[in-house]
């Protein structure tokens, strides 16, 4: 469990606050590309980080994002004029470049003089990875942009897309770091796991049931022993954050997985994407009890038509979304459509969609935003712990002046989750292999272009 203080201090993400601070010294995605779909386009309201915001991409296809009002009477700058390089106030007709600078303010004669005064809160955007990024930290801070692989790759590589999700950005992003749900939350009822393809992790714990197994139906060989702790796994401290590495021997074969997590919310564990494909998982906090879920799926070569066309229409990996939204169809407010004859009868949760299964219980979590007073944590928890941890720390030592040094490593978020299997050499040298694949950077020419 945490203290209330620290509760208190992970979660809150508002301006002013120690995890505020925190989160604001790194890059973050704002929106996706395609919100803002060409020069002069309707502009975008963005609510991120407990701010409103106002996105635009002008005439010369730059993007600018700045306070969501006007800074002469707080009119509301979604509802501006974008033309000609600028965004203009409908109200009194002041226009703001993608910097913030005013330039014109014609309702006053002293506007050519005055203009000079005025100047938006506005935060630097760069576009990489059909996605939009903003550093809202201060100025004289400004880190690189970090080398994520995936920015780097052809568009046809790689499949990202947003939903809404109703919780604190800490709980939803502890769902990709706790090895014991799987076996339970996307199985079938007879052992097996679900979906077309399915992590080694729930395969290897669905072994036959134990004959003296109290609740075969419901437990059966999900129930975790002390030879099951092994395969958890172990933790390292990396440049950029962690890595929650598994090992072990199966079928004769040496096996070797690393999942990185990076700071302060790019997860890349949970179910394997797929052949020669790759996940990661990036929840922005809105605000304390709502966030944007970034979820991108990316590969070295193109991915596959098929591949694409699922994910668009909603099905396992993706949630289907409300047309024209980014509210999945099956949500907090209807239930996630829960079948509970399917529930009885075939998967232990009833619901149909792998990520809906983790967000159901994610945004329930005694409410929206977790009372980690309340928590009994064991031994399973341990990586939740870490990352904890982690944050807590990097905080805590912002609050006293000293500044992370994760956001001026970019090269630290190269990671990616990486895994060996092999019948010769030693477990040791699978993971070894294993730690330098998930740290390979195969691409050296970022594929990103500063807007603003």
């Amino acid at each position: 469990m945490l203290s209330k203080a620290d509760n208190d201090l992970i979660t809150n993400i508002s301006p002013g606050e120690p995890m505020g601070d925190l989160f604001r010294r790194f890059w973050l995605p704002i929106a996706l590309s395609e919100e803002l779909p060409g020069p002069d386009s309707v502009p975008l309201r963005v609510e991120m980080m407990d701010e409103k915001l106002v996105a635009f991409r002008d005439t010369d296809g730059r993007v600018g994002l700045m306070d969501a009002y006007c800074p002469h009477r707080g009119a509301p700058l979604f509802f501006g004029r974008n033309e000609e390089n600028g965004l203009r106030c409908i109200y009194h007709g002041w226009k703001f470049d993608v910097d913030g600078v005013c330039v014109d303010i014609p309702n006053a004669p002293e506007g050519e003089v005055f203009k000079a005064k005025i100047k938006a809160k506005r935060y630097p955007c760069v576009e990489a990875g059909d996605m939009i990024w903003a550093y809202m930290g201060p100025a004289e801070k400004e880190p690189p942009f970090p080398e994520f692989e995936w920015t780097k790759l052809p568009k046809e590589n790689r499949y990202v897309s947003k939903f809404v999700m109703e919780c604190n950005y800490l709980q939803a992003m502890e769902g990709d770091y706790d090895p014991s749900h799987g076996p339970f939350l996307h199985s079938k009822i007879e052992g097996g796991p679900q979906g077309p393809q399915f992590g080694t992790q729930v395969r290897r714990r669905m072994r036959e049931t134990p004959e003296n197994e109290p609740f075969p139906r419901a437990i059966g060989p999900r129930r975790q022993t002390e030879a099951d702790k092994a395969a958890w796994g172990v933790i390292e401290d990396t440049d950029s954050g962690l890595l929650f590495i598994q090992y072990g021997e199966r079928d004769g074969n040496k096996v070797a997985t690393v999942a990185p997590w990076m700071m302060p919310i790019y997860a890349t564990a949970g179910q394997s994407a797929g052949t020669n494909t790759m996940s990661t998982n990036i929840r922005v906090p809105i605000n304390n009890e709502k966030i944007w879920f970034y979820r991108l799926r990316w590969s070295y070569d193109a991915l596959p038509e098929k591949e694409i066309e699922e994910y668009k229409h909603g099905g396992w990996f993706y949630p289907e979304l409300i047309p024209g939204t980014y509210v999945g169809v099956q949500n907090v407010h209807n239930d996630y459509k829960i079948d509970r004859q399917v529930q009885r009868n075939f998967t232990y949760s009833g619901i149909p969609c792998f990520p809906l299964q983790d967000i159901s219980m994610m945004e329930n979590q005694w409410g929206a935003l977790a009372d980690r007073t309340q928590e009994h944590l064991t031994s399973s928890d341990f990586q939740i712990i870490y990352v904890r941890r982690r944050l807590l720390k990097a905080a805590k030592a912002l609050m006293q002046g000293v500044e992370p040094q994760e956001p001026w490593n970019p090269k630290g978020y190269a990671y990616h989750r990486a895994s060996v299997v092999t019948s010769e050499g030693t477990v040791e040298e699978a993971v070894a292999k294993a730690k330098q694949l998930a740290s390979a950077q195969h691409i050296t020419e970022p594929m990103k272009i500063p807007v603003s």
